[in-house]
């Protein structure tokens, strides 16, 4: 009888827990601080954990909330600087949670407008994004829609969508599956989904470098000028094939990656473009991952496969 695959660790990964989260983990978010992590389910639901010991906090679930999947998390600050977390869902809304009191404070509902007097389809929201100064929210559209929130009054915006002359680049015509904004800039955000397979951004304020992962077998995991949109390197060290969902800039001198194909989660050195570490043969794809930007727990990588997240250290 053959045995069951069981994940490895390589190089210079340490596992420190296994989160069961007994459902699908579809995304996963540190707060500022490292403190909590969020996870969002396939069921709606948000589990929030103390990294620290590991233990879970509490759930978050809306009674009227359908058992759609959670689509985004970011954590945010209220004007009191209250520790708040906003949730999008793939039913097309999104939900302001007090995770401490476990209520939810606010919601907005994506709406589509169409000019032409027609009955607009139902729409998923597949992701989310806020601003470095918390002023406003961006979400990502199955209909090839992004929509821009004030996050004090709870309104739209903007609504970004292409044009109807396809001989222009002006917008998207497919489902939108990343956004996020430059981190020194409150007015810029970048986007991607499939026109052309790119399914995680991440930007480096630093040396404005753009890392973009795909979900194709070759060039998946690239880098890019922020300024002249010209690509800087291809990252091809990856070990073994990799279609990608997630990827994050680790520090100024590595990137966090996770995929399908070989399920794994890797940390690549920038300057090499080696795979320092990795954490491989997973049940199920690494759809999701972050990184800890502050307090005790800074570097902390979190990967989601499955039912599981995974905590783990990089010892350089």
């Amino acid at each position: 009888m053959s045995q069951e695959k069981q994940p490895h660790l390589d190089g210079d990964l340490h596992l420190r827990s296994e989160l069961k989260c007994g459902r699908d983990v579809m995304r996963c978010q540190f707060n500022k601080d490292g403190s909590l992590l969020a996870v969002g389910l396939s069921d709606g639901a948000v589990k929030v954990y103390s990294p620290d010991s590991g233990d879970q906090v509490l759930t978050l679930r809306d009674s009227s909330s359908s058992r759609m999947p959670v689509t985004g998390l970011r954590f945010i600050s209220s004007s009191e600087s209250r520790c708040l977390l906003l949730a999008a869902y793939a039913k097309g809304s999104v939900r302001c949670w007090y995770p401490w009191g476990g209520d939810c404070l606010w919601a907005l509902r994506e709406s589509d407008d169409p000019t032409d007097g027609e009955k607009a389809s139902p729409s998923e929201t597949l992701c989310l994004a806020v601003s470095p100064d918390g002023e406003r929210a961006a979400t990502g559209e199955s209909n090839a829609t992004i929509h821009l929130y004030d996050l004090h009054t709870h309104q739209s915006i903007l609504n970004c969508q292409a044009s109807s002359c396809r001989t222009v680049m002006d917008g998207h015509r497919s489902r939108v599956f990343a956004v996020t904004f430059h981190p020194e800039r409150e007015t810029e955000f970048i986007s991607a989904g499939w026109d052309n397979t790119i399914q995680a951004l991440h930007i480096d304020a630093a040396k404005n470098h753009i890392l973009s992962g795909s979900w194709r077998s070759r060039d998946s995991l690239e880098v890019w000028d922020y300024g002249s949109g010209r690509k800087v390197c291809d990252v091809s060290d990856l070990q073994h094939a990799s279609k990608i969902y997630t990827c994050h800039w680790l520090g100024e001198s590595h990137m966090v990656v996770g995929g399908s194909e070989d399920n794994m989660l890797a940390v690549i050195s920038r300057n090499s473009l080696q795979t320092e570490g990795r954490l491989a043969g997973l049940g199920s794809p690494v759809c999701s991952s972050s990184v800890c930007v502050g307090g005790k727990q800074s570097g902390l990588i979190a990967g989601a496969s499955g039912s599981s997240v995974y905590l783990l250290d990089h010892h350089k």
